[in-house]
Order: C-alpha cells, then sequence, then structure tokens
C-alpha cells in the first residue's frame, strides 16, 4: 500500500504541475458557463417581448439554459458533442502527461528503479488519471451551477432542476470515462509515441466502428431480387440499427448525451425526425445499464492487455 500512494502522491505532484491541467479547468470551468450566461443574457435582451415570445416562450428558454440547473446541463452535454469530444481530449492529455512523457524524456528505468513494482506504478497513474478526470467533473459542474446563480440577479431564472439525477449523471459520465483512461494508457505504451497514441485515441475506435458497420451492413446480403428487395432493406435497416448498441464510442458518452433529447425539444426540434448530426446522438433505446455494462466490458478487456504487456514488456 505504501509503494502505490508513494506513486500516487508522486503523480499527482506533476499533474498539479502541468500547464494543460489548468487549461484544461479553465475551458470547462470558466469558459463553457460564461458562454452559456451571455447566450442567455443577449437572448433575453433581443427577444423578450418580440413577435417570437409567444407565452413566455424566450423566459422558458431562458430558463432551461441559464439557469443554475441548465448551465450545469449544458456542462455536461456541450463537451459529449464535439469531435473528438472534450472528455476524449481531457483522457488523452491527461494520459499523454502519465504514460507517454516518461517514454519521451527516458524516464521509465529511473521510475522503475525509484518503485520497482510495476503493479504499483500502472495502479498508481490510473487513479491519478481518474483523480484528475474527477476534479475536472466536480469542478465544471459546480463552476457551471456558481456562474448559474450569478445570473440569477439579472436574468428570469431560479434554482429549481432536477439536481439528483444530474449529480449521477455527472457520476456515471465520470465512471464512463474510466474505460477510455485505460483506452488511451494502452494505445500510447503500445505505440511507443505520445502523438501517435493520441491519434489512436482519438480517431482508432471510429474508424474500427465505421470499418465494421461496412462490412456488417454487406456480408449478409443475399442476391437481390424483386421478391426479397423489401425483406433486404428491412434487414438492412435493422442491422444498422442493431450495431450502435455495442460500439465504444456510442455507449462512452451515453450519460452526458441523455439529456439531449430534452434539450432538443425546447429548442422546438423532434428528436424523432431528421436532425442532421444530431440524429445519432439522439439514440434513446439503449438503457444507461446496458451502456455501463458495454463500457465495462470494454474497460476489463482493454485493461488486462495493459496489465500484461506492462508487467512483461520491457521499457526504456
Amino acid at each position: 500500500m505504501s509503494a502505490l500512494a508513494a506513486v500516487v502522491r508522486a503523480e499527482l505532484f506533476k499533474m498539479l504541475r502541468k500547464r494543460r491541467t489548468y487549461v484544461l479547468a479553465a475551458l470547462l470551468w470558466l469558459l463553457l458557463p460564461a458562454l452559456v450566461l451571455l447566450i442567455g443574457r443577449l437572448l433575453e435582451m433581443n427577444l423578450r417581448g418580440t413577435f417570437v415570445d409567444e407565452s413566455e416562450t424566450v423566459a422558458t428558454v431562458v430558463r432551461q439554459l441559464a439557469s443554475p440547473f441548465g448551465i450545469a446541463r449544458v456542462a455536461l452535454v456541450g463537451p459529449a458533442l464535439l469531435s473528438p469530444t472534450f472528455y476524449i481530449i481531457a483522457v488523452a492529455l491527461v494520459s499523454g502527461v502519465l504514460v507517454g512523457e516518461e517514454r519521451s524524456h527516458r524516464m521509465w528505468k529511473t521510475v522503475l528503479t525509484a518503485q520497482p513494482n510495476r503493479l504499483a506504478v500502472l495502479s498508481g497513474k490510473l487513479i491519478v488519471a481518474m483523480l484528475v478526470l474527477g476534479a475536472l467533473f466536480a469542478g465544471g459542474f459546480l463552476a457551471a451551477s456558481l456562474f448559474g446563480v450569478a445570473g440569477t440577479m439579472f436574468l428570469t431564472t431560479d434554482l429549481t432542476g432536477e439536481w439528483g439525477e444530474l449529480v449521477r449523471l455527472y457520476l456515471l459520465q465520470w465512471l464512463f470515462a474510466g474505460a477510455a483512461t485505460i483506452f488511451a494508457f494502452l494505445m500510447i505504451f503500445v505505440s511507443r509515441n505520445v502523438s501517435l497514441g493520441m491519434v489512436l485515441v482519438f480517431f482508432l475506435p471510429p474508424l474500427l466502428e465505421g470499418l465494421y458497420s461496412i462490412y456488417r451492413t454487406t456480408v449478409g446480403v443475399q442476391p437481390l431480387t424483386r421478391l426479397n428487395a423489401v425483406f433486404q432493406a428491412l434487414e438492412l435497416q435493422a442491422a444498422m440499427e442493431a450495431l450502435p448498441r455495442y460500439f465504444f464510442t456510442v455507449n462512452l458518452y451515453a450519460p452526458a448525451r441523455r439529456p439531449l433529447t430534452d434539450l432538443v425539444r425546447l429548442l422546438g426540434g423532434q428528436p424523432g425526425s431528421d436532425l442532421g448530426p444530431l440524429t445519432v446522438l439522439l439514440r434513446n433505446d439503449t438503457t444507461l445499464l446496458h451502456s455501463g455494462l458495454v463500457m465495462l466490458g470494454y474497460g476489463l478487456l482493454f485493461l488486462g492487455a495493459l496489465i500484461w504487456l506492462f508487467l512483461r514488456r520491457d521499457v526504456d
């Protein structure tokens, strides 16, 4: 236990000295909630009392978007809509410091000499990665809530909202990020290059999912005739709808994208209609329990491969 505690202490000290840690925090804790609050203020100033403000529509939108609960919800959902998402960028940057820089600076021999227990070293680095990500999530939630409270002084907003459910989604998204963190550790360690490892973290899962989708939807297609054309189309549609249920990227962001349906309805959209790129993000036919089990399976698979390689492979 003392070996693990020493690794955690040393890695935390290293992370607290890295500029990227504070850049990530500033983006999530300051820039995002301030921008949402500014949008709420502009909406109320420019649209309140105009022809679009029927039945207090603008006030409703502002309350849902720029209230303390609304900003905290946007701080969870917004980072999951980028490509690559803010969450995977944060995971890759943190993992790059904890795993990649040891090789870039040729420090693995020094680290493993100071602490020969490789399992303690790996476990300590994973724990620190999750602690840093947890601090980002918790800080984002708290900062968004405080910005929203400040906004109640000049906006028609209040503190109402399903806070318990939102906290649960934050906690689940942090836990789901654990599988992504293990995957990032594995890619950076295997590639032996920080830049290449980050590229693999960003683009390898979507690439493999796209290739498998093409394979799955073409390998089972029978010779097309007038008699089976309808059945072939129905089978293809069913296959396309079932594929994302077990995709890494779809399940990874399930908690953060869960409130997206409500936000789309708030803005006048219909989740069941064609919303362009948002259509894929609005999948709600899988439960959070299903996504959690899928991510648990991925996490155990990646963790087993990472431990096996880290304990057996020589490092330089």
